[in-house]
């Protein structure tokens, strides 16, 4: 698993800085600034001991540019919610986060939004798992890098203890990617409503992303999805629409009895 910070859009020097200097803390090197202005000396001067993480971030034009690069993408947000029907905003804690980030491989991307508006919820949408750190309902909000710090100190704690267990091998980006492709064919093969497609689909990715899949859960689902396409594409249309017609009734009732 190799681990990677990323900073979407920063706006002040000095953030970068302060956020090179927290990495540098907690024996994190990879930086990936995400369409940044051009780095001046208060990058520098901020980092302190920390410039060379600054002097050898990645720059990147996009958010789809990162995420095209990460296996597994996490997002990073003040606001969450217990709500299950707003599963988007479904957070872990940075102790959930790093407990469960020894199960990971590939390139792993822990990503800070701007400071001004933090990730937008189309870029959350995008993301495997969404982190929050606990704060008073009084003050939530966090300044960034005071975020990154407690996230850090977590991942960091725990790296330590995990030092000598191996690493599982999980299913990796692109293969996730093939497995919501197929659970979307699904959705189109029963006639599932255009209006709750998208949301379901996020849904679906989201509960991937919490989930860790191994290889072989993976590959195991894969399976299971073909057959399920397999037979639902050799129904006559007939069939299909009655299906369709049936969930949807289904779904009229569950709705009335809510």
């Amino acid at each position: 698993m190799e681990l990677f910070v990323a900073f979407v859009e920063p706006q002040f020097m000095g953030n970068i800085g302060f956020l090179a200097r927290a990495m540098a803390n907690f024996s994190l090197k990879n930086l990936i600034l995400v369409n940044p202005p051009p780095l001046d000396k208060d990058a520098y001067r901020f980092a302190k001991h920390a410039r060379y993480i600054v002097d050898n971030a990645i720059i990147m034009k996009s958010f789809d540019e990162l995420r095209e690069f990460l296996d597994c993408a996490v997002a990073t947000s003040g606001v969450d919610t217990a709500s299950p029907k707003k599963f988007k905003r479904i957070s872990l804690t940075p102790r959930e986060f790093a407990s469960r980030l020894a199960s990971l491989s590939g390139k792993v991307g822990v990503i800070f939004g701007r400071e001004n508006y933090g990730l937008f919820n189309e870029e959350i949408e995008k993301c495997d798992l969404l982190v929050k750190v606990p704060t008073s309902e009084e003050y939530p909000i966090m300044n960034i890098t005071h975020a990154a710090a407690v996230i850090f100190y977590e991942i960091y704690l725990k790296m330590r203890e995990n030092q000598e267990i191996g690493e599982k091998p999980v299913a990796e980006s692109l293969e996730l990617d093939l497995l919501n492709s197929r659970f979307s064919t699904i959705l189109e093969l029963i006639n599932f409503p255009k209006h709750k497609k998208k949301n379901t689909e996020v849904m679906f990715r989201r509960i991937m992303g919490r989930a860790m899949l191994t290889k072989w859960e993976y590959h195991s689902m894969m399976g299971v999805f073909r057959r399920i396409i397999y037979a639902l594409e050799n129904f006559s249309c007939v069939n299909q629409e009655k299906i369709g017609e049936e969930i949807k009734k289904r779904g009229q009732d569950n709705g009335k009895r809510e």
